[in-house]
């Protein structure tokens, strides 16, 4: 008979107490010891008061059933479907909704209710596909920043891809452990971007200055992390088209020798610790077969055998240099010391390592800028105000003019201009390159598709 008396009584009570009712009565359909009968009664009254003229009403029966254990579907479905403001509450909480509803309401959805669904307490896989394809950038910020999220490696992606020119959500993406590398390397892409974009280039300089932002970024996060990360670092740029031979040879360059290591690796489909022998052991003849496995341009391996002999000499030596001095002193032996097949690939990657050894100069002059002034202003805090400071011993001179040297005849070497005609004049001269240092070609355009899908 209550029930009864309630559903009578809501035809003539006031909107705000029909909302308390609506609560009441989900609350005595979850707790109450009611019959069989009863419950019946009481799920006939609220599914009428779907239809109630109040706004009111329906958020309150929304409200109490958002937060009900296996309340009648139909009703929550139907709330789902309502007003975007009476939905919200079964669509951030309620169990009762399948992934497949949940999909099909992000896709008609607004942004209130995408949100809504992107902050629900447990996210299947599906769902945060649906969001990460067709949410609005607010509902996938909510999405990344809940823990409860699942959220695929493709749809990591996909996120990278629509809102990685935003700062807020490259935060948001980078904050999450299980990102995975193909999204992670695109977002750094994205970042060198648009720190690219601050620059007042023109548009091919301004690719190319992209090109190498990124690059760098990527290897030295490579040096960060571990062998298994390194792996899918390289793995991830195959997948999209990025691991090219000059980014291999600026991964050499500074030093990254574990990231070459696994790109030969994957390339070849040979062992790591295999590969890792070789280089070490720098055996040409057991080289040139994992290299040429991998695919890589063949006029290009005495230039990367000639860098890794380099790096093995100094590091053999236990030279206690610093990264980027060793660094520099790496790339210029291999300039000046290589006496191999000249073509277009091989020129283009001698262009690249003029320009990588410019970097490499700048940054060892300017540690060594940094160390004399350090050490002159010690000196001059330990000298007596009566005393002349200590002058500087002429081997400190010496390096200090030697490296200055270096990097102003390297800076008259990186002219743009110049770089740019040698560049023309080479294409002219051989015809189309299959390497370009401002877009390289992939490994994948150099034969090496079927291996890197064995490797795979």
């Amino acid at each position: 008979m209550i029930i009864e008396k309630l559903v009578g009584w809501m035809d003539t009570a006031p909107a705000d107490k029909r909302a308390m009712a609506a609560s009441a009565l989900v609350r005595a359909w979850q707790v109450a010891d009611l019959s069989e009968d009863q419950r019946e009664s009481a799920e006939a009254a609220m599914t009428c008061m779907l239809d109630d003229p109040d706004e009111g009403v329906r958020l309150a029966l929304s409200e109490a059933l958002a937060e009900a254990v296996e309340p009648p579907r139909h009703l929550v479905l139907a709330l789902a479907e309502d007003d975007p403001e009476i939905s919200l509450p079964v669509l951030a909480g309620s169990p009762a909704l399948l992934d497949g509803e949940l999909i099909r309401l992000v896709e008609k959805g607004t942004e209130e209710q995408q949100a809504a669904i992107a902050r629900r307490p447990v996210l299947a896989e599906g769902v945060s596909a649906a969001l990460a394809g067709e949410g609005c950038k607010f509902a996938c910020l909510v999405m990344l920043t809940n823990p409860a999220a699942h959220i695929a490696e493709d749809s990591f992606h996909t996120l990278a891809e629509r809102f990685g020119d935003c700062a807020h959500a490259r935060q948001c993406l980078f904050a999450r452990p299980d990102i995975g590398m193909r999204a992670r390397t695109l977002l750094i892409e994205k970042y060198a971007a648009s720190l690219a974009e601050d620059e007042e280039l023109e548009s091919p300089a301004r690719e190319t200055e992209t090109l190498e932002i990124a690059e760098k970024a990527i290897i030295t996060y490579a040096a960060e992390v571990g062998d298994g990360e390194n792996r899918q670092i390289v793995e991830a740029l195959i997948g999209r088209e990025k691991l090219t031979t000059a980014f291999l040879l600026r991964a050499i360059c500074m030093g990254n020798l574990t990231l070459y290591c696994h790109a030969l690796s994957v390339l070849s489909g040979q062992a790591t610790d295999r590969v890792e022998r070789i280089l070490k052991d720098q055996r040409a003849n057991a080289f040139h077969a994992v290299y040429e496995k991998a695919g890589l341009p063949a006029s290009a391996e005495p230039v990367f055998f000639a860098a890794l002999g380099s790096w093995s000499r100094h590091l053999g030596a236990g030279s206690q240099e610093d990264e980027a001095k060793l660094a520099y002193r790496v790339t210029r032996e291999v300039l000046a010391g290589y006496e191999g097949r000249r073509d277009v690939v091989v020129d283009e990657l001698l262009m690249l390592l003029r320009r990588i050894c410019t970097d490499f100069a700048r940054e060892a002059a300017r540690s060594r800028v940094s160390e004399l002034a350090l050490r002159h202003e010690q000196m001059m805090a330990l000298a007596e105000p009566e005393e002349d400071v200590e002058e500087l011993e002429p081997e400190q001179l010496m390096a200090f003019a030697e490296n200055l040297a270096e990097e102003l005849a390297e800076l008259a070497l990186e002219d743009k201009y110049e770089l740019g005609e040698a560049a023309r004049q080479l294409n002219a001269a051989n015809g189309p390159a299959p390497i370009v240092a401002a877009r390289p070609s992939s490994l994948l355009e150099q034969g090496a598709g079927h291996r890197l899908e064995q490797a795979a």
